[in-house]
């Protein structure tokens, strides 16, 4: 008995005198008496008692059991209710507000104090049990949003230890990529350049040791030799070049005007597609919106290197057709180049690595090549945002297919 205070609500002020006397003798604080539910919460707000004491049968609108129900919600504090006789569906409509004791009237003031004493007890230790579980469910919170840092800090972590494997995987791989461009490179330059470095030896020492008595026509042709040697060196390097750079991603990409039929014309002329030993170029535009805009140097590779496969592997007297079909309307926005001869045709097995860099078919036996240039034309086209598909039957020949959008600078 540390004189904790106590509320005392009985409407009988006889008990509820004798109740306080008791509770005085045995230096209880009582920190009031009401007669009523609403007098006692107006109590209960003033004084926060430790302890109600509710007598059950409380008279008026609102009996004990409803003004503990009221207590408990609003204030939380105990009470014991106060009863003179046990009655059945008082009892369980009283159990549900999860009172703290029963006293019986008439009590002993033995009864009435350790009544109280456990009630008290019970309180403090609930009290207590609370504060452990707020102090267990916030040191819980805690840890659980630092191990959320945490694991969040590994997720970035991990996520950047992917990336950077990724990276260090994609700059191994380029790497290997520019090695093997590399021996690959120095195998067919020494290869492919013996041929026309011999031209050039030979025809040179022809004119050195013939001299002033060289007849002019077999010196022109030596001189021709000579150009066309250097022209083939000046190609081959040409391709190198081109394809190491789309390699490392540095194909200059300038979007110009460049009106279709007159482009074409001109890389035809070029290529000098007249000669008897050439086979024919049957050349047509399709479409009046002529007028694209397009990178010229790809573009003249992506038709000079279609041409030159298309020549060298057709027979003489076969022809070779050259379709552009531009826009017929605004709602079309795209270029459809179609090249189609009638040759040697690409085996099947071949068709999966015609874009591969120095693959070469196995039917073209001694024709001469690198096998850069669908390698090329591939790289020009993906620049130009626009798509390649080949068609190809073994002697029966092979379509090439390039669709372009009509203004790559989109």
């Amino acid at each position: 008995m540390t004189g904790e205070k106590i509320l005392i609500v009985e409407d009988e002020s006889i008990v509820a005198l004798n109740i306080q006397m008791r509770l005085e003798d045995a230096r209880y604080c009582v920190a009031g008496v009401a007669d009523s539910g609403q007098a006692a919460l107006s109590l209960i707000a003033e004084t926060a008692p430790d302890l109600i004491l509710l007598d059950i049968q409380l008279k008026g609108n609102q009996n004990g059991v409803k003004v503990a129900q009221m207590i408990r919600e609003q204030f939380g504090t105990p009470v014991v209710y106060l009863t003179a006789y046990a009655d059945t569906t008082i009892f369980q409509q009283a159990q549900q507000t999860e009172p703290y004791g029963y006293i019986l009237k008439p009590f002993n003031p033995t009864n009435l104090y350790s009544t109280i004493e456990i009630a008290l007890s019970k309180h403090r230790s609930h009290t207590h049990l609370q504060k452990l579980n707020y102090e267990l469910e916030r040191c819980v919170q805690e840890r659980n949003q630092a191990l959320e840092l945490v694991n969040q800090h590994l997720k970035v972590e991990r996520a950047k230890r992917k990336r950077t494997e990724t990276s260090n995987l994609q700059a191994l791989e380029k790497e290997r990529e520019f090695s093997d461009l590399r021996s690959r490179f120095i195998t067919t330059a020494s290869h492919e350049f013996r041929t026309p470095l011999s031209i050039v030896m030979t025809s040179a020492e022809l004119l050195e040791r013939m001299g002033k008595g060289c007849p002019e026509e077999r010196r022109i042709s030596y001189l021709h030799k000579i150009r066309e040697a250097v022209r083939s060196m000046t190609r081959i390097l040409t391709d190198l070049l081109t394809i190491g750079q789309a390699k490392a991603d540095q194909l200059e990409f300038n979007p110009t005007q460049i009106e279709v039929r007159s482009f074409c014309a001109a890389i035809l002329s070029d290529l000098q597609l007249s000669a008897t030993s050439s086979p024919s170029v049957q050349f047509d535009v399709i479409g009046d919106r002529t007028t694209v805009f397009w990178d010229a140097d790809l573009i003249t590779l992506i038709v000079t290197n279609l041409l030159s496969n298309a020549l060298k592997y057709s027979p003489n007297r076969t022809p070779i057709e050259l379709t552009v079909q531009c826009p017929a309307n605004s709602d079309d926005q795209t270029v459809i180049i179609c090249l189609q001869d009638y040759g040697i045709g690409i085996p099947p097995e071949d068709l999966p690595r015609l874009f591969e860099s120095f693959h070469r078919a196995r039917n073209v036996d001694t024709i001469a090549g690198v096998g850069l240039g669908l390698a090329i034309v591939q790289q020009c086209v993906k620049r130009h945002h626009g798509d390649i598909t080949i068609h190809s039957e073994i002697k029966r020949g092979t379509i090439v297919t390039v669709t372009l959008p009509i203004d790559a600078r989109l």
